[in-house]
């Protein structure tokens, strides 16, 4: 009778904590939907309200929306607010920029989200599995203050190319003109242009500064997702699964039965209007790679320290599998890695 006695209550016992820890998690959940709701009442109240939210959460929202935002997708802040940008060039020659609002974004995926962790399974050493379980991790809220503009595609070979056929390339950009070769194929210049290291990326930028006297760069790693998640919270601004035609990557479709660097523009672009984020050419931004994403930074800029040696490249490519073709996927190649696979999409600040 004794042992019975204590066995029901260790139950009641242990049914009480699980009851108090359902009605956390449920206290948490609500808090992290308020701090979303808040966000979007700042989205919706303009381009000043958005600038001026530094600190737009009291910390216990901040921390509930943080953690809850581990486990569930949640929603992206203001998604409501998203449509196509504006569409505008500096120069009749320059690539179409397309205009990209402020607003607030959940960076990262979440801990459950499929495919995060298929990098464990590489062949690779223990250690460096290991690292990559958290390199879309952690989850965190991101302010983009300032409206900004990125070029509506990847830049072609053909852009490329004029680029290098431009006097004022090497006093712009300190770079000797290079043009690479698509080996084996012909009337490639409609291609993203590929071959080209993140020093390449940066420095066609500072020709098109100095080519519109307009301030270009590459973006920042929260930019660009910012970017391409166009208030989407799945794997892919289209949805969670890769689906068929696309994107330009290994078993995604038909459109684009090469498996290289295709034409750009060949699918449907994202709500923001920009084509190809996901797939045909992993896009250089300015970070430096780490095996995390650092969530101290929280204002947009890259996450950047002296002696860098390794970069940062989003969007994944044709050379890869669908699984890496995913809006928080990272890849660090060394910053001189000028292989096939890698490509530029600009960035130019706004007034």
């Amino acid at each position: 009778m004794a042992g019975t006695r204590a066995g029901r209550g260790w139950r009641r016992v242990l049914g009480r904590l699980a009851a108090l820890a359902a009605v956390t998690c449920l206290a948490i959940y609500l808090l992290a939907e308020r701090a979303l709701s808040h966000l979007d009442a700042i989205t919706a109240a303009g381009p000043e309200a958005i600038a001026r939210a530094d600190h737009p959460l009291p910390a216990y929202e901040d921390w509930a929306l943080f953690l809850t935002a581990q486990v569930l997708p949640l929603r992206q802040p203001g998604a409501a607010e998203v449509k196509p940008g504006r569409i505008f060039r500096d120069c009749p020659d320059c690539p179409e920029m397309v205009e990209i609002p402020a607003g607030f974004y959940l960076m990262g995926s979440p801990l459950f989200e499929w495919d995060r962790y298929r990098q464990i399974f590489s062949p690779r050493d223990w250690r460096t599995r290991i690292e990559s379980a958290n390199r879309e991790g952690p989850r965190r809220l991101v302010h983009i203050a300032r409206p900004f503009a990125l070029s509506r595609y990847e830049i072609t070979f053909a852009q490329w190319d004029a680029a290098q056929d431009d006097p004022a390339w090497a006093d712009a950009t300190e770079l000797y003109p290079r043009k690479p070769v698509l080996t084996g194929v012909t009337g490639y210049q409609n291609r993203a242009v590929t071959m080209v290291n993140q020093f390449d990326a940066r420095g066609f930028a500072r020709w098109m500064s100095r080519h519109t006297g307009r301030p270009y760069r590459i973006p920042t790693e929260a930019e660009w997702e910012y970017a391409a998640r166009a208030g989407t919270v799945t794997a892919r601004p289209w949805g969670n699964a890769i689906g068929w035609n696309n994107a330009t990557c290994m078993g995604c479709g038909d459109r684009w039965p090469e498996k290289r660097i295709g034409p750009v523009g060949l699918y449907a672009p994202n709500g923001f209007g920009l084509y190809d984020m996901i797939g045909n050419g992993r896009e250089w931004v300015r970070d430096c790679f780490a095996s995390y994403v650092a969530a101290s930074i929280t204002d947009g800029s890259a996450w950047v320290r002296p002696g860098c040696v390794f970069g940062v490249a989003k969007g994944e490519s044709a050379y890869a599998e669908a699984w890496r073709n995913r809006s928080a996927y990272r890849v660090g190649p060394h910053l001189h890695n000028a292989l096939e696979g890698g490509t530029i999409r600009l960035l130019r600040e706004m007034d």
